[in-house]
């Protein structure tokens, strides 16, 4: 299951209160279905770890996705950084989201890999991904993680890139196919 898919886009509404509620497949494989900032958002606030977070979609379309979230003592390292797990969701969920703009709400993710370039130290994290390339199946996604201090200056300290892959599409079982 994607984080999209674990977000709720294609959900039962029942499912934000209910764990157990079941995905509603036909909804979340339909690339028609209207996949906008305000459902991007319904589906981000669905997800448990995001609303603990805080989270919030401030940009969602045309290629990219914007996710930003109040930085709190309890999201600190003991150094009193933004803790590596907490920029490390952010460009997670952010590639995806960026990657949904292209391919759809039905996604898994590939993988990525971040790089941390400078303590974040600030009162906003903002991530900004966007889509570098997207295929039928595929897209591939480049996220800028900053902080943004109290004066609003914006100071960058990590990057990500990933990858996600559609579920819409034919099933197999890998690269040898076989159904």
């Amino acid at each position: 299951m994607t984080d999209t898919q674990r977000a709720g886009v294609g959900r039962d509404p029942a499912a934000a209160s209910d764990p157990a509620a079941a995905l509603d497949t036909a909804t979340a494989l339909d690339p028609a279905a209207v996949f906008d900032l305000a459902s991007a958002q319904k589906g981000l606030d669905e997800q448990p770890f995001s609303r603990l977070l805080r989270a919030r979609l401030t940009a969602f379309g045309d290629g990219g996705a914007t996710l930003e979230l109040d930085i709190r003592e309890e999201l600190l390292q003991q150094y009193g950084f933004v803790h590596g797990g907490v920029l490390s969701y952010a460009a997670d969920n952010t590639l995806t989201f960026a990657a949904a703009t292209a391919l759809g709400p039905a996604l898994v993710t590939g993988g990525f890999s971040i790089q941390y370039l400078r303590p974040a130290r600030g009162r906003t994290l903002r991530a900004r991904a966007e889509v570098v390339h997207a295929g039928r199946r595929q897209a591939v996604c480049r996220c800028d993680l900053t902080v943004l201090a109290a004066d609003g200056t914006e100071r960058l300290c990590a990057v990500a890139q990933g990858t996600a892959l559609s579920l819409n599409g034919p099933v197999d079982n890998g690269p040898a196919g076989g159904g």
